[in-house]
């Protein structure tokens, strides 16, 4: 049974991907395994009462779980009361349905980017963001750009930079007074710290933030590697600190993780391409997961908005 398929009171049995599992000591001093689980439609928590510890070993993040279980509601939102659970190994037929991933090969996004950028014109540039990128080729393969929020699937990362570059191109077409060098370089590496903050398997699943994750941010990993990649590579310091602002300054506000606002008009435009591309694709998800003529629940990373669902594209098409 598909995630999005199921409903209060059903009774809900398959092969399921780990996406959290916490053992965690109930009021009664019993502990109790709180556990996410996945499939391509989406996510649901749940709780295993009374576990016993000793086999939480078995049941790492990222793993695959068969699950027996009760779907309840609490606070509002489905939640599985599980009565059963047992390692799996999916076959390569039920791995398609288990493991959500980005809707282009990465090998095919990365071949795009580093064409991109190998067209850059000023030879610092090229050559620092290219590094970057090299440098994490593999990771980028499957490295989500989330843990839940936008883009967190299998290649997330590297979709997220291929759809910021497609938002780009006909924006530089308009405003020819940007530096096309910028722009490209900024959408490759703004996020790029993200390896480091993000504990990810080589199945795109993100189970926690790393310690240099939770201490520094991607942001701060990213301007602490560009320069030292800078000084290996004898990088211009204008073009360094160009860089590092446009790292710094892509969330735009403190609150949001940035000590800078943008301060250059490239800036500006990563900024504005970084949460167009981040907010549709958390329309994205929202929609695809509510059903027609009805409204989302609220969404944290939409400002607390309940999103729409009018599917006039489905009545066009019938």
């Amino acid at each position: 049974m598909k995630l999005n398929e199921i409903n209060q009171g059903d009774n809900v049995s398959g092969i399921y991907i780990l996406k959290r599992f916490a053992i965690k000591e109930a009021r009664n001093g019993k502990n109790f395994a709180d556990i996410s689980v996945g499939d391509i439609t989406g996510e649901v928590s749940g709780k295993i009462w009374d576990m016993d510890i000793s086999l939480a070993k078995d049941f790492e993040p990222g793993s695959f779980a068969k699950i027996s279980a009760v779907c309840e509601t609490y606070n509002g939102k489905l939640q599985l009361r599980i009565n059963e659970i047992a390692k799996a190994t999916p076959n390569a037929e039920q791995l398609k349905d288990l493991i959500a991933a980005a809707p282009y090969p990465p090998e095919k996004m990365y071949a795009k980017i580093h064409e991109l950028l190998s067209s850059i014109k000023n030879d610092n540039i090229r050559k620092l963001s290219l590094a970057l990128i090299e440098k994490y080729k593999q990771q980028l393969m499957y490295y989500p750009a989330a843990i839940s929020f936008h883009h967190a699937v299998k290649g997330g990362l590297v979709y997220h930079m291929y759809t910021m570059f497609r938002c780009a191109l006909p924006l530089l077409d308009i405003y020819e007074f940007l530096n096309p060098d910028l722009v490209y370089a900024g959408i490759a590496i703004h996020d790029i710290g993200k390896i480091k903050e993000i504990i990810s398997d080589e199945n795109g699943v993100a189970s926690e933030y790393s310690k240099e994750g939770k201490l520094l941010g991607h942001i701060t990993s990213a301007i602490n590697e560009l320069a030292v990649l800078s000084s290996e590579l004898n990088i211009d310091v204008e073009v360094t600190i160009l860089l590092q602002h446009m790292i710094l300054s892509h969330h735009m506000q403190p609150e949001f993780g940035s000590p800078k606002p943008p301060m250059f008009a490239e800036a500006e435009l990563l900024h504005y391409l970084d949460v167009l591309d981040s907010r549709m694709n958390q329309m994205q998800k929202t929609l695809e997961t509510t059903a027609s003529k009805t409204f989302a629940e609220k969404v944290f990373v939409l400002d607390n908005r309940s999103i729409y669902n009018h599917a006039l594209d489905k009545e066009i098409n019938q």
